[in-house]
């Protein structure tokens, strides 16, 4: 049985699927050369297709003149040959001759008595052909005629301009706008917040609308008039919404969620907070929701320019909070964290050793990286005279030994 192809134009063809056969073989049967034909004109072979589809036509019409008639079986093969090869010509430019094919295809259609060998579609198929051989034979003309003079005589053309004409006229109508598409976004985080990057550039505040809640967060964007919703969940824990900014840049936009705990969410989304959290949230005087879609944009250079949010702004989202002041005690508030365990150790060496005048600069190198990271001395008059290499130190429970495992002699602590 045949198989049909897709209802593309080029491809709305009906084939059976054959070897790699050769049109100059004379012996090959009228429905074999069809099948040759179809095989080529798949596989892009035009001229191929040509010679297979013509031998069937030219069989046809010598068989014709000597019975003077034709059987249903010949007449369907003479209008497979004509609406195939009007196929081939169109996708070889020669819509003059593609036209010609369609027509003669249809007049062979009318005089088939049993239609019923026909397949589904076959005359539909044929009819499209005419169609666009007809539209290409009118853009044609209507392109020679633009290029002819007042004389009416025909300036200049040539086969290339032509069916550059006729490509490009097609490319334009069959090439439909693409939708557009949801913003992808992507996320990392430090203890303290969780940062969401829209990945979409060149978005303004009036496009985008971001709700925060305790333990919820919903991000709309608005894209070529089409609203998508970028992100809505139930955040992995519970957030200070006081704290949590909206950040525009050229390329995309980052959103920042200020943790109430300070660790490292295993997902963006889970379980939200806790029974404890809410009962707290809920008896706050705080609002338990901020919408930031009118929030302040932050520039990521000077150069862009930022829009400040006025405290009277009157809108349906509009907000009073003074996001500078939150800005601002955050930053205070991660300045008076204090640190614990070696962070606290490393952050006191950096304190000394950036309050500290040159000597002691350098009796702090000294020291701490002669003695292998045991010994740690502020005072220059005694580490310029001690060779912390020869006098071996280190804390109990450890001892000084070479590459080759060997122990080395050390002083008591």
């Amino acid at each position: 049985s045949y198989i049909q192809a897709s209802s593309t134009l080029d491809h709305y063809l009906h084939f059976l699927p054959t070897m790699n056969p050769d049109p100059s073989h004379s012996d090959v049967s009228g429905e074999l050369s069809i099948d040759n034909g179809n095989t080529f004109l798949i596989n892009g072979r035009y001229e191929s297709a040509l010679m297979a589809y013509s031998k069937v036509i030219d069989n046809a019409s010598d068989t014709a003149e000597a019975t003077a008639s034709s059987t249903d079986s010949e007449l369907i093969l003479k209008f497979r040959a004509f609406s195939h090869r009007a196929q081939v010509h169109l996708n070889l430019s020669n819509a003059e001759q593609a036209l010609q094919d369609a027509e003669s295809a249809l007049t062979t259609f009318t005089e088939i008595s049993d239609r019923k060998l026909l397949l589904d579609g076959e005359e539909e198929a044929c009819k499209i052909r005419k169609e666009k051989a007809e539209n290409t034979v009118k853009s044609l003309r209507a392109a020679t005629k633009s290029t002819s003079d007042k004389s009416g005589k025909f300036k200049s053309t040539s086969a290339k301009p032509i069916q550059e004409f006729i490509f490009s006229t097609a490319t334009v109508l069959n090439t439909k706008p693409k939708p557009p598409t949801c913003p992808k976004y992507q996320y990392y985080q430090n203890e303290n917040f969780m940062t969401i990057s829209i990945l979409e550039p060149n978005v303004t505040p009036d496009k985008l609308k971001v709700d925060f809640s305790l333990d919820k967060l919903n991000v709309v964007l608005e894209k070529s008039g089409i609203l998508f919703t970028v992100i809505s969940g139930t955040l992995f824990n519970a957030v200070d919404i006081s704290k949590c900014k909206v950040k525009y840049t050229d390329e995309k936009v980052l959103i920042k969620l200020r943790k109430c705990e300070k660790f490292e969410w295993h997902n963006l989304f889970g379980k939200g907070a806790g029974k404890e959290e809410k009962i707290a949230d809920a008896s706050s005087e705080t609002p338990n929701k901020v919408t930031a879609s009118a929030a302040t944009p932050e520039s990521g250079d000077d150069s862009q320019t930022s829009t400040k949010l006025k405290p009277k702004r009157v809108g349906p989202y509009a907000s009073h909070k003074d996001w500078d002041a939150i800005e601002k005690d955050l930053k205070e508030q991660e300045e008076k964290d204090k640190p614990e365990g070696e962070e606290a150790v490393n952050d006191l060496f950096q304190s000394i050793y950036k309050g500290a005048d040159e000597d002691t600069k350098r009796a702090m190198i000294k020291s701490y990286q002669t003695s292998g990271g045991t010994c740690l001395s502020t005072n220059w008059n005694e580490v310029s005279d001690t060779d912390y290499e020869k006098k071996r130190q280190a804390p109990k429970g450890s001892e000084w030994r070479n590459w080759e495992g060997e122990r080395l002699p050390q002083e008591d602590n």
